[in-house]
């Protein structure tokens, strides 16, 4: 399958985070999972996670694709697509995984682009429409992965899905979306209170049938959710994670410019 992302991993930003989801289906072992909190206003975040086999981690000839995740550049670069802040990412290791977790913010979803270069030519920006009771996601990220392995033919070979299956396993990647007010459809997606949720499995691609999530094949996923204004308090707690996450993206932007001065 001609998916080459893994080598855009070591970078800290929302294109590796997406090559690296593109690049699940040809290489397994890794787990993947974006979860979005959206507030009244339109504002909020996103915390994306991504985690290697260790075993798998010795196929980088020594190099540990984590070791530049302090470098915000990219980061700094997805300022222009809605974002204000993000947290310093944060290395974890449990149950034979690496992982990495860092958290974006945004102060308006309507104005958020998730980048998909990644570098590899094969996935699009995904987009994001908030209005009364209903958020769209255009071109969600594990809507554009299922169907890039159901239109692959390979994948319905049975040597192929012989040989893939021992690479994939372990895989999984999570998408979810907290809405401002309870879930009552969310095409496909599981509709837990105030959350939609799908997660997809090395055996959902690799089942008798391609894989598919109910909804997405017009490119689009709508979650309509029944408004909710703001629990009592959270409005002035949100406002304080805020200036506080936005106060720390300026320190890691100004300490990643110092060395650079100093040189």
């Amino acid at each position: 399958m001609p998916f080459a992302a893994l080598v855009k991993l070591g970078r800290p930003a929302m294109v590796a985070g997406l090559a690296l989801a593109f690049a699940l289906a040809a290489t397994g072992c890794v787990k993947f999972k974006q979860a979005w909190s959206v507030n009244p206003d339109g504002s909020g975040k996103m915390t994306m996670t991504f985690g290697i086999n260790e075993q798998m981690l010795g196929q980088f000839g020594g190099q540990d694709p984590f070791a530049d995740l302090d470098d915000p550049s990219d980061m700094i670069d997805q300022e222009d697509n809605g974002w204000v802040a993000f947290t310093a990412p944060q290395i974890t290791t449990e149950n034979g995984y690496k992982s990495a977790s860092f958290t974006g913010y945004f102060e308006d979803i309507n104005q958020v682009t998730f980048s998909g270069d990644g570098g590899n030519g094969e996935m699009v920006d995904t987009t994001y429409a908030l209005a009364e009771g209903k958020l769209t996601v255009t071109n969600a990220m594990l809507g554009q992965v299922v169907a890039s392995v159901s239109n692959d033919p390979q994948m319905q070979d049975p040597q192929t899905k012989a040989f893939m299956a021992v690479m994939m396993e372990g895989l999984e990647m999570a998408e979810s979306y907290r809405l401002p007010g309870a879930v009552t459809d969310a095409e496909g997606y599981d509709a837990d209170g105030q959350t939609a949720s799908t997660t997809i499995t090395a055996a959902d691609i690799l089942g008798d049938e391609p894989p598919k999530i109910a909804g997405l094949d017009d490119g689009q996923l709508q979650i309509t959710f029944t408004p909710a204004g703001w629990p009592a308090g959270g409005e002035a707690a949100w406002n304080t994670e805020l200036e506080a996450a936005k106060a720390e993206w300026q320190a890691i932007k100004a300490a990643a410019v110092a060395p650079a001065a100093e040189q």
